[in-house]
């Protein structure tokens, strides 16, 4: 007769790879987990207790899209359910991470007449973007990913037209500013050129060709003045298509009151929401026809004491038919006890910190916590300000050196020159640009006081 303890001895005995962290939620239909396939993932088992009673095993099965699921629909009248994955390749055992979900409390609210409140709104109705509510980056940073784009204030990478913001990527050729030569022998001053630079950071505001190529794209991001903690943030928009765009929707916290005032300095110890992000490549795929191109759009929550403890939780959306170029609604509810984002009323991810806990206890971080005199949701307790970008390419970015694409990804993460090969492989991606699509396509923003 096959036990879980059985199966916990056998754990010890073997291998200490780590599974993805899984996931559980609660609906009508019952409790459910899913977690991530690893490569080579043969069988896998969710171990789990129901309100601390008896402990159940329960072998998955893996669906079309990757994910392993079991779903337990006699789940009723719970309040708390530890559990975590076990899974199987041959000889290899694989270990997940114990997890405990609880039940969300209600969140304390403040007096029924702020509730709900419009705290800012732009529908873009103005023939421009109204820079009292928005600041313009401009900078060839490349951000954390060293991306393929310089951020500008040209009218070509940001403008609003017929009620709605437009954020273009377009090529640096196109502009007036740089030839074919420049981007191979020339200068890139970035203030001398826009007329600023507001960051310098990773050669943002000076570069010269000789050290790589010049960045062969022009693009836009632009940050909110307006900032939020607590409440609902709502965004109605239209991502781009076309191979290796990036487009996101993210909001950033203002003031970094837990660290990390510098671009790359302490990251994510204030945390970092990612309401948005797609790869708009048409063709994207990895790991058994799993999508990572426009047919899908995912969330995440990254928060940690540094960098290389980040924790991130990951959602997403993956559409069988059709793709998300088109206008959708997003949107992120947040209380002192969680936060949810959706797209059009669909849930993509939800974070919940029970009473008596917070996340540092929760995810079971080790060291110093620099959380410590914050609420049991910090670091997502301070004010937030939201950005829009639509970047292109990037190292370690969205596009994966292991995805397949409709053709051979024109540069590779260890590249010497990955700006240089995407530029010389533009024969390929080029065509799959057209007008506008290339935009994302804000058509309004809201925040709410909750």
């Amino acid at each position: 007769m096959f036990t879980v303890w059985g199966l916990l001895t056998t754990v010890c005995l073997v291998s200490s790879s780590i599974l993805p962290d899984p996931q559980f939620t609660l609906s009508t239909k019952g409790g459910e987990f899913k977690s991530e396939d690893i490569p080579g993932l043969r069988n896998l088992y969710f171990i789990y207790k129901v309100n601390n009673g008896t402990q159940q095993l329960r072998k998955a099965e893996q669906g079309a899209d990757g994910f392993w699921r079991y779903v337990d629909s006699l789940m009723e009248n719970v309040d708390e359910v530890d559990y975590y994955s076990q899974g199987y390749s041959g000889s290899l055992t694989f270990g997940g991470s114990h997890q405990v979900w609880k039940k969300a409390p209600l969140a304390t609210l403040p007096p029924r007449r702020m509730r709900g409140a419009v705290s800012f709104r732009d529908d873009f109705n103005g023939n421009h973007l109204d820079t009292n509510h928005w600041a313009v980056s401009v900078s060839a940073t490349g951000e954390y990913h060293t991306e393929f784009q310089v951020y500008t204030n040209d009218h070509r990478n940001v403008y609003v037209k017929n009620g709605k913001l437009y954020i273009k990527p377009t090529l640096a050729v196109d502009s007036g500013h740089f030839t074919e030569h420049d981007l191979y022998h020339g200068v890139l001053d970035v203030k001398k050129t826009w007329g600023t630079c507001t960051f310098g950071g990773n050669r943002g505001c000076y570069r010269e060709a000789k050290d790589g190529l010049l960045p062969p794209i022009l693009s836009g991001r632009i940050d909110s003045k307006a900032t939020l903690k607590y409440g609902q943030v709502v965004v109605r928009a239209q991502i781009p298509r076309g191979d290796w765009i990036w487009p996101a929707i993210w909001m950033d916290p203002t003031d970094k009151a837990y660290g990390g005032k510098t671009a790359y300095g302490g990251w994510p110890r204030s945390g970092e929401i990612d309401f948005m992000e797609a790869a708009c490549n048409e063709i994207a795929y990895w790991d058994k026809n799993r999508h990572r191109g426009i047919k899908r759009i995912h969330s995440t929550l990254h928060f940690g004491p540094d960098s290389k403890h980040d924790h991130h939780i990951n959602g997403e959306k993956v559409k069988q038919h059709g793709d998300w170029h088109e206008f959708h609604t997003y949107k992120m509810d947040w209380s002192p006890d969680h936060i949810i984002i959706s797209v059009d009323d669909d849930v993509i991810l939800k974070m919940t910190v029970a009473d008596g806990t917070t996340l540092w206890k929760q995810y079971k971080f080790q060291g110093s916590n620099p959380w410590a005199h914050g609420s049991k949701i910090a670091p997502f307790d301070q004010q937030f300000h939201m950005i829009l970008n639509v970047a292109v390419g990037g190292i370690y970015s969205e596009f994966n050196d292991l995805t397949h694409y409709a053709y051979p990804k024109p540069w590779h993460n260890t590249d010497k020159d990955p700006l240089k090969n995407f530029w010389e492989g533009r024969h390929n991606w080029l065509p799959t640009w057209h007008g506008d699509d290339v935009a994302m396509i804000i058509d309004y923003v809201e925040f709410r006081h909750m």
